[in-house]
């Protein structure tokens, strides 16, 4: 059986950078190469486990009838797969004493850098992986990649690592007997300077400790992530009562309240930083060309290695810069990106608290077309998707920081029912739907008003139902006046910032 973590409640997460010098890091990188190896070996040690418990007889049949059986009648028998895997050894506790317990040489064999304590933490982690692909959605368990670990957690404030915010310093001490509990590494923390820090540090119980690595230029700068109980310190923003629907798209978002409508693109600050990194990436194809000729056939596709002669890559001086340039870049649109979508979470809320959203399966966008066509030239129709856009815009990451603020704040985001609200279909001036093509960005209403589609979605989402299942005509007819004339006047300033060049027209917008 799955195992959860009873820690609930709310939690909120302070990030301090570490001033660390030369010699400390060069520790640190070592501990983070322990946690990797320490992963990936109790990763190898679970398989083999799970290999031989597929091989078994009982297993084979057990299997063979849940495939043969209807859905609705496998419930008994995952009970019983469960409670097989559980007793073969598939449960958190389990994975912990296999990295660090009684009769496991893992964690004792580097026990001077890494205490039980950040063992079990890993080894929770890996437990994650496994529970996704035994109990969920997941596909495969993946090996921790050299170079890619990006953080190392504590389970509990009290063991291995330690914060003293009086003296700015951190400590991250190992676990072993010598020189009294391993080496301890005493790390300079930046000061707390604002209120909010202040607060934070002062008022919250600490949970645990997390230190986590970025790559900045040439090198990783280290920070220290503090983990709080309880709900971040108040920063007084300005927070309105009142509903506000959202439609949200792949690239842009139409917001729609009493007090303002909105069409904007989501976080277009990185669309420079990408067409630097597709300029980069192509340098960096010609480079791995050039370099490895024999790994390629003679129409450019790359050769397939075969078992025991896996392909070779050289990679020169020039292409390794390159390579960090792009991982650079990569850095700053995850960043540009997560300030964008934070302070536009910020401006829904002071528009109001209660907030309509229409739910939307960004996995499923992202796939490419699994049908070949071929359209009426006789030439055949790319299977791309919206994948590239929703890599550079990350709509779901908005929604996920949107729906965490509203709860911080006393807001709330509600989903409406995609399947019976069909806003994209709707007109509330005759309560009758109609479906409408992909490139028909404008919309003529029953009373003969043109209104651009995603912003009359977003009014038609603002004015959902109790239920949110339906569309209240009613509020529609009365609001839709006020909506009217923003909308009017949102579109003028688009079409003005466009002439100037202050925004990008992106053909969703449907603007000429």
């Amino acid at each position: 059986m799955p195992t959860k973590q009873k820690e609930g409640g709310n939690r909120c997460v302070l990030t301090l950078p570490l001033l660390t010098e030369p010699w400390q890091e060069h520790i640190i990188e070592k501990r983070f190469k322990i946690i990797e190896h320490l992963k990936n070996q109790l990763i190898s040690i679970e398989l083999r486990k799970l290999k031989n418990l597929q091989r078994t007889k009982a297993y084979k049949n057990l299997i063979k009838q849940i495939e043969s059986v209807p859905k609705s009648e496998r419930t008994a028998l995952y009970k019983e797969r469960n409670k097989m895997l559980k007793d073969a050894g598939f449960s958190q506790y389990t994975f912990m004493d296999d990295m660090a317990g009684k009769k496991s040489l893992m964690q004792k064999h580097f026990e001077s850098h890494i205490n039980v304590q950040i063992a079990h933490k890993a080894a929770i982690d890996v437990w994650s992986s496994f529970e996704k692909f035994l109990f969920g959605t997941g596909q495969i368990v993946h090996y921790q990649k050299r170079g890619t670990l990006s953080s190392v957690a504590s389970k509990s404030p009290k063991t291995g690592m330690f914060y003293y915010p009086d003296e700015n310093i951190f400590k991250w001490s190992g676990g072993g007997t010598k020189p009294k509990g391993g080496i301890i590494l005493c790390l300079r923390v930046a000061s707390v300077k604002t209120n909010y820090e202040k607060e934070m540090v002062a008022n919250n119980e600490i949970k645990y400790y997390r230190v986590v690595r970025k790559w900045m230029k040439t090198k990783y700068k280290y920070y220290l992530q503090i983990t709080f109980a309880g709900k971040p310190a108040d920063k007084h923003r300005e927070i309105s009562t009142g509903r506000v629907g959202i439609d949200i798209g792949t690239q842009t978002i139409a917001i729609a309240s009493d007090k303002s409508v909105k069409l904007l693109e989501l976080a277009d600050k990185v669309n420079k930083n990408h067409i630097k990194k597709c300029e980069l990436q192509r340098k960096l194809d010609r480079s791995r060309r050039y370099t490895n000729p024999d790994n390629f056939n003679p129409d450019g596709t790359v050769k397939r290695g075969t078992k025991g002669h896996k392909l070779k890559w050289n990679k020169s001086k020039h292409y390794i810069e390159i390579a960090g340039k792009i991982r650079e870049l990569e850095r700053k649109n995850a960043d540009i990106r997560k300030y964008q979508h934070t302070c536009l979470a910020n401006d829904i809320l002071a528009m109001g608290n209660q907030i309509y959203i229409e739910p939307m399966n960004y996995k499923g966008l992202q796939k490419r077309a699994k049908e070949t066509q071929v359209d009426e030239k006789g030439r055949y129709k790319k299977k791309k998707r919206f994948g590239k856009s929703l890599a550079n815009k990350a709509p779901a990451m908005f929604v996920t920081i949107l729906k965490t603020k509203a709860e911080q704040h006393g807001g709330e985001v509600y989903e409406v029912d995609i399947m019976s609200y069909r806003a994209s279909q709707c007109d509330h001036t005759t309560g009758e739907y109609a479906k409408h093509g992909l490139n028909d960005r404008w919309r003529i209403l029953g009373n003969g008003d043109k209104v651009q589609r995603d912003l009359y979605s977003a009014f038609l989402i603002k004015n959902s139902n109790k239920t949110h299942d339906e569309i209240d005509l009613d509020k529609c007819s009365k609001t839709y006046d006020n909506f009217k004339k923003l909308h009017d006047k949102e579109i003028e300033n688009i079409r003005n910032e466009v002439i100037l060049r202050k925004r990008r027209n992106i053909s969703s917008y449907g603007i000429a």
